[in-house]
Parts: structure tokens; sequence; C-alpha cells
């Protein structure tokens, strides 16, 4: 018995292998022309005294055709303040648009980070991303 479970675990193992994707992070700090390259159009609005509303648009083609979300994580130095995926605004078809509103004083602390799936991660597992980080 303890053979043949053995023999099992090592077929599942060797049958798992070649189908087997490890989470790989590309993180790429986009500059205001690498953004345009993208296609992607970053605006800042005020939205009180202090307040600022920032927003993202791009469409899903080109190297974002397998984007799957925009995260928003903001820090003090290496500590993790707030992490959260921003929910897309409902808009003409084909075009993705994500937005906030924050201190204009912190906005320095905040990383928008378009997530898109990689090719191995969509041969295998679809839930593995890459990222592309956003600079302000």
């Amino acid at each position: 018995m303890k053979t043949i479970l053995c023999i099992l675990a090592a077929a599942f193992l060797i049958m798992m292998l070649p189908n087997r994707c490890f989470a790989m992070l590309d993180i790429e700090q986009v500059t205001k022309d690498r953004a345009k390259a993208l296609g992607m159009e970053i605006r800042a609005t005020a939205a009180g005294p202090n307040l600022v509303r920032v927003e993202l648009a791009f469409e899903p083609r080109g190297e974002l055709k397998h984007f799957t979300r925009v995260d928003l994580e903001m820090r003090d130095g290496e500590k993790l303040l707030i992490s959260s995926t921003l929910k897309e605004e409902q808009t003409k078809p084909g075009k993705i648009i994500v937005s906030f509103a924050a201190d204009r004083g912190k906005l320095d602390q905040m990383t928008l980070r378009v997530v898109e799936l990689t090719e191995c991660a969509r041969a295998a597992t679809p839930l593995i991303p890459t990222h592309a980080k956003l600079d302000q």
C-alpha cells in the first residue's frame, strides 16, 4: 500500500512539472514617456482644499492586453500602510479607468500597480501576476 502511494505521488509530481509555473514579479518604473507609449493617461484634478483625485485610463491592448487589475499601495518608507485593488469605473467598452482621491501631500507615498498575467501564468496557472509599477 505504501509503495502504491509513493508511485501515485511521484506520478502526480511528474505530471505537474511541465505545467508548473512559479510566481514571478516583473516591476517596471513607468516614466511619463513610457506611460504614453503604453497608452496610459494619468490625470489629477482638485477634489477639495487638500485633496486630489487621480485617474488612470488605458486600453487593455499591446503590452497591457493581459491586464487583470490595478492595485493601489501606500507606504511610509518600507512600512505598508494600505493596499487595495481599485474597481474599474463604468465607461465605454475597451477602456479601463480607475481612480482614487487622497491628500495631495501624501501622493509621493502612493503607487499604482497595473497587474497582468505572465505568459507562463496564462499557460499554467491563471493567478500568478506580473506587475508594472507607475511613477507619479
